[in-house]
């Protein structure tokens, strides 16, 4: 079923959007959780995103209370980066809407269904082809008990359209 809802979304997304040219997937996703150690975190999140154009994203994974969550947004990214041969590093951020979380596991909690998430970005970006990038990202999540660092691998495919 989520497969559907996700697919469905995307399907949606690129037909209003007629301008995209960019499909970066989102994959693994782990943590590290620097907060209460008294709680058996999940720090493996079994993470499947998208993103459009480096922009619109949504996402499914298991949190960290091990709870199934989807997440829908914005990536933002900086236009300067740093460059060491071929690796590129720049600062982003995204920021939107995300479910599965209860009162007291998330300080943006806003109802039973969502809650606010905004997660400062740290990317390493090594291009495979032409088109194809690899990337590593890594953000930060303040917890009112301390910090969240959060990775994922990411594949971007560029001028597909």
């Amino acid at each position: 079923m989520k497969w559907i809802s996700l697919s469905g979304l995307l399907l949606i997304f690129v037909t209003t959007n007629a301008f995209s040219n960019s499909v970066e997937v989102a994959f693994l996703g782990y943590s590290n959780h620097y907060v209460d150690r008294d709680y058996n975190y999940n720090e493996s999140h079994q993470l499947i995103g998208l993103s459009i154009n480096n922009g619109f994203s949504i996402a499914h994974f298991v949190n960290s209370y091990h709870n199934k969550s989807t997440l829908i947004g914005w990536k933002f990214r900086m236009d300067d980066e740093i460059k060491i041969y071929d690796l590129s590093i720049h600062l982003g951020a995204v920021v939107g809407v995300v479910t599965g979380y209860e009162q007291d596991q998330i300080i943006t909690y806003i109802n039973e269904d969502i809650s606010l998430y905004l997660i400062p970005q740290l990317i390493f970006t090594y291009p495979i082809s032409d088109t194809i990038a690899l990337s590593v990202v890594n953000g930060i999540v303040p917890d009112s008990k301390g910090i969240i660092l959060m990775h994922h691998l990411q594949l971007s495919f560029d001028n597909l359209f």
